[in-house]
Formats: structure tokens, sequence, C-alpha cells
């Protein structure tokens, strides 16, 4: 018995129009939502961001201040690099950072000796996977 080429087409529409189907919801949700999978391995598998350097230069009373603070390893835009009000940076001295950009200052003049810890953290603009956390403790020795 022959195959009817008319029947067999019609078996055939519902699996091209399903994968057209999925083809286009596809190109609309982002290239990390190819299968639920991978969205899940390709968000969760994204190594974290770190705060450069690792340490602080040490810092004189009086005398004017500047550290460089990089974000490195960010997959996105940085949103903000903040001080945590629990580990402050010392009197005189601030933070400074413009969303979307990969640099922060700390800069100003000390007006104490001390050794201070200061945590400074932030995180990252999110795409189709949410935004990263980071977030250094530093020993920062004035002198």
């Amino acid at each position: 018995m022959s195959e009817n080429p008319v029947a067999r087409s019609r078996e055939l529409r519902i699996p091209l129009k399903l994968c057209a189907l999925l083809a286009g919801a596809l190109m609309l949700s982002g290239c990390e939502a190819i299968m639920l999978g991978n969205v899940l391995v390709g968000c969760s598998s994204r190594t974290p961001p770190e705060l450069m350097p690792k340490e602080l230069p040490a810092a004189k009373v009086g005398a004017p201040y500047i550290a460089r603070i990089e974000v490195r390893g960010a997959d996105t835009a940085v949103s903000k690099l903040l001080v945590a009000p629990a580990h402050p940076l010392p009197d005189g001295l601030a933070l400074n950072h413009q969303a979307r950009e990969p640099l922060g200052v700390i800069q100003g003049t000390p007006t104490r000796a001390g050794t201070y810890e200061v945590l400074i953290y932030g995180n990252t603009f999110g795409t189709q996977c949410t935004g990263q956390d980071m977030e250094q403790l530093y020993r920062l020795e004035v002198n």
C-alpha cells in the first residue's frame, strides 16, 4: 500500500507551524532563553565581578588622597558602587561613582589617623539574567 502524499503533508504542517512559532518566540525572548536548562546554566554559571585593587594604599592625615576602584569581570554595566554605612570611609574621604562606569574613585583629605575597615559594594544592571553583586572589605591605614 502506498502512502498518500497529501495526508503526509498535513501531518508535517503541525510540526512546521510549531517550529515556526517556537523560533519566533526564541528570537523575541533573548539569547539566554533558548532552553530552560541554558537559562539556568547560563545565568548561574557566571563568575561574579571583582573589585580591584584588593588592597588600598595608605593615606596621610591632611594630605590629598586618591584611589581608584575598578570593577573587573562584569557582564553588564555597573549600576552603582557604594560604601556600607557599617564600614564607612574615614572622615574627609568619599567614594565617587557614575552609573554605567566600571570605575569608582575614593578621594579627599583624611582628617584623623587610624586603621579603618571599609566595605565597598555594588551591583551591575541585569539583562535576561539578573544583575551581579560585588563587595570588597578593605583595610585602610591613615597615618
